[in-house]
């Protein structure tokens, strides 16, 4: 079977609305994140969806899924493709339907385009370009947003996220509060 490479490139835009309701980060545990697909993109996935799915039974297999994952680009490992099957096909049945299928496809491509965009956003906190993210830069963002943060408060946001306890915050430590802190909202 051909494999066809599916475009279903994220482009996050955040209104000035939401900008300007946006107060503080201490007041926001969680942001949802939610992926709306263009119709072609939704085209395109019921078209790899229906390849898949053989028997016309409006359900594929879930190793058949790899090759989907593998058409848009992806190589994740076993283990990979076996949680993000497990995350969809909550009865265990080694089928997906639609729903399950575009569900797993969205979280994919939302996980992986949000790396470069956490990325871009540690680089801005680490303005000393350390590869860690100190005090001082906390400090120094707050200021340059005109957030107003005790020293108290800059220095919890920092504990929080410091696994390590060596008072900076890794490149690791940043992607994991991050995603952590993301509710990736899927159909």
């Amino acid at each position: 079977m051909e494999t066809a490479m599916l475009d279903l490139s994220v482009t996050a835009e955040i209104s000035e609305k939401e900008i300007d309701e946006f107060e503080s980060p201490a007041e926001h545990s969680e942001i949802k994140a939610h992926l709306i697909l263009t119709a072609q993109q939704k085209n395109d996935l019921h078209e790899a969806f229906n390849l898949l799915d053989f028997n016309g039974e409006g359900k594929i297999k879930a190793e058949d899924f790899r090759v989907a994952i593998k058409a848009l680009g992806y190589e994740p490992t076993k283990e990979e493709l076996q949680n993000m099957i497990n995350g969809v096909d909550k009865g265990q049945t080694g089928k997906l339907s639609f729903e399950n299928f575009e569900t797993a496809i969205t979280t994919k491509i939302m996980s992986v385009d949000s790396d470069g965009d956490i990325m871009k956003s540690f680089r801005l906190f680490d303005m000393d370009d350390t590869g860690f993210i100190s005090f001082d830069n906390v400090k120094r963002v707050t200021q340059i947003l005109d957030i107003y943060l005790t020293d108290e408060e800059i220095q919890e946001m920092i504990d929080d996220a410091d696994k390590d306890y060596d008072e900076y915050i890794s490149v690791q430590e940043f992607m994991k509060m991050i995603k952590n802190s993301v509710n990736i909202v899927t159909p």
